[in-house]
């Protein structure tokens, strides 16, 4: 199974003349959602609100096959995103999170919550940034690979919300030193590492050596690193007109989680897989990523549709 855990946010999305549409997001809880509509098991044990936005989340997530953590539902408040477009058709978002459900972490509860097979643990993007929550999160990640389990990382940086670049630097190495699975965008690793000017993909992987690193690029495509140095390169795809991107990275490295279940890839087998291998496997998550984009909002697509549209074969299931 693969357990998430996060940022639990509501995206209220500007629809011009300050109408809002409401849709379940943060960078985790969009994850999930990709995982579950791909066929793969999934828990999600973030704390969700008892308020309207909450039962939205909740009710989604349910559609989408995520398993949630028994006794999650919490009485503070939904964590909300209000999300508008610049002229490129890129989301800029302002966060409202004081105080809010997603941003409580009950370690005990959540570690208690794991299942006996538990293949991955994936966590990142904003519930990463306050240091209280980042230290409670590393806890649970500690918890889960002393299960046995692999390591994810999304940092999804979001610097209008980082009040301390440094600081969030030095806790952020804790969870890269960590990670078995790092997917990161140009923009995150540009704030992380602005000194890297060249080769700075090259530079992350040597420093923190996960067994694979996801580099994605918006347009221009993606990148997989493997701790032996096996690297490939696959384009963006959009199998339609562009609706917007929100929620793409998201679905990308849902695709990509469920393919790593999918294929039973448990101790450095990520590490070992050679570039034919590690080719499908990024451009079934680019095909997914790619068909999120002609949607509204985060709408992941099933396995089936990417088989579909793309007209692969019945084998990835």
């Amino acid at each position: 199974m693969i357990v998430i855990g996060g940022d639990a946010i509501v995206d209220l999305i500007d629809r011009e003349r300050r109408l809002f549409e409401a849709f379940p997001g943060g960078s985790t809880v969009n994850c999930a959602l990709a995982v579950g509509l791909m066929g793969s098991p999934v828990l999600y044990v973030s704390n969700i609100s008892t308020d309207s936005f909450g039962d939205l989340l909740v009710d989604r997530l349910s559609e989408c096959n995520v398993r949630l953590r028994p006794n999650s539902r919490s009485e503070a408040c939904s964590s909300l995103a209000i999300v508008s477009f610049d002229e490129a058709g890129n989301p800029n978002y302002a966060f409202y999170r004081k105080e809010t459900a997603d941003r409580e972490v009950p370690v005990v509860d959540i570690v208690k919550s794991f299942p006996q097979q538990m293949l991955v643990f994936h966590v990142g993007s904003c519930a990463l940034i306050p240091r209280e929550d980042q230290d409670a999160w590393f806890e649970v990640l500690q918890a889960a690979k002393q299960r046995g389990a692999l390591i994810s990382i999304d940092p999804n940086c979001r610097p209008s919300i980082t009040k301390n670049r440094e600081e969030y630097l030095k806790g952020m190495i804790r969870f890269f030193i960590e990670a078995d699975i790092v997917k990161l965008s140009d923009e995150d690793l540009n704030y992380l590492y602005p000194e890297w000017t060249d080769n700075a993909l090259e530079k992350f992987t040597e420093a923190y050596t996960p067994q694979l690193c996801v580099y994605t690029m918006g347009a221009d495509g993606l990148v997989g690193l493997t701790r032996r140095g096996v690297s490939v390169r696959v384009p963006s795809v959009l199998p339609g007109v562009i609706a917007d991107t929100v929620g793409a990275g998201d679905s990308l490295h849902g695709a990509l989680l469920s393919e790593i279940e999918r294929l039973n890839l448990i101790g450095d087998q990520m590490a070992q897989l050679d570039a034919n291998q590690l080719s499908e496997i990024l451009t079934f998550s680019a095909q997914s990523a790619g068909i999120n984009c002609t949607r509204v909002g985060c709408q992941p697509p099933t396995r089936q549709e990417v088989n579909s549209i793309f007209g692969r074969s019945e084998k990835h299931r």
